[in-house]
């Protein structure tokens, strides 16, 4: 029993840990003065608190967005309510962004690379080096080809995932009252190794390629992720 009780404690203080690694290796996107960060970050977790999994969508209006000083989205796992998840950080053009209960994802070009506290978690994408404007504005740009996922919980490195892009042309989305033209990009991913097929949607800007929402399956364990940006981070 005593050895039960310290294996626990140790999984408990390497998981808190590696969460305050996190936050340690990855500056804060608003580097102010002590005076402006604490209320600032006290008002923004206090508008995240029960984010992700259990604030009501009600709740979520266009002026609790305006109110809170930091880039902002709307995160929907599978077909449980909409969260709120504020922007941490940004390193090497990726976005690390988090909720209220301490769940991190971590984007790139629109693309969810990582995510860090959820049951079974993407730990890495590796793939072609092609962003959303190369796809809309090469002549001839890659349409078909492999990605390989790696997960943890359980551990799988590099599952082989075919990769086929279609554009679909352009829709008119709404994200809390504002209505915007995008290009509709549709992507298919398929692993024949263990069955798994999905269909990823990604809304950009053909003005300046910005992905504003985006559905994606990351991973065969969890449901899908609606991602929606309700404040755009600062250029």
């Amino acid at each position: 029993m005593r050895k039960k009780n310290r294996t626990r404690s140790l999984l408990i203080n390497s998981n808190r840990f590696f969460y305050l690694f996190v936050l340690i290796l990855l500056p804060s996107c608003a580097s102010l003065n002590n005076d402006q960060v604490a209320p600032s970050w006290t008002f923004a977790y206090k508008a995240v608190k029960n984010a992700v999994f259990g604030y009501p969508d009600l709740n979520i209006t266009r002026e609790v967005i305006e109110n809170i000083p930091y880039a902002s989205a709307l995160l929907k796992v599978g077909k449980g309510t909409e969260g709120l998840v504020i922007l941490e950080s940004i390193q090497n053009d990726k976005y690390l962004w988090v909720s209220g209960d301490n769940v991190y994802v971590l984007i790139k070009d629109g693309r969810i690379e990582r995510s860090i506290g959820l049951y079974n978690n993407l730990t890495n994408i590796t793939s072609i080096d092609q962003s959303f404007e190369d796809l809309l504005t090469l002549s001839n740009p890659v349409t078909e080809y492999s990605s390989y996922y790696s997960f943890e919980k359980p551990t799988l490195f590099d599952l082989k995932v075919s990769v086929s892009i279609e554009n679909k042309g352009m829709q008119e989305i709404e994200i809390l009252g504002e209505k915007r033209n995008l290009l509709l990009i549709e992507e298919t991913i398929a692993s024949e190794q263990i069955g798994w097929k999905e269909k990823n949607k990604f809304w950009v800007d053909p003005e300046d390629y910005f992905v504003w929402k985006s559905i994606q399956n990351i991973s065969p364990k969890l449901p899908e992720f609606t991602f929606q940006i309700t404040k755009k981070p600062a250029s």
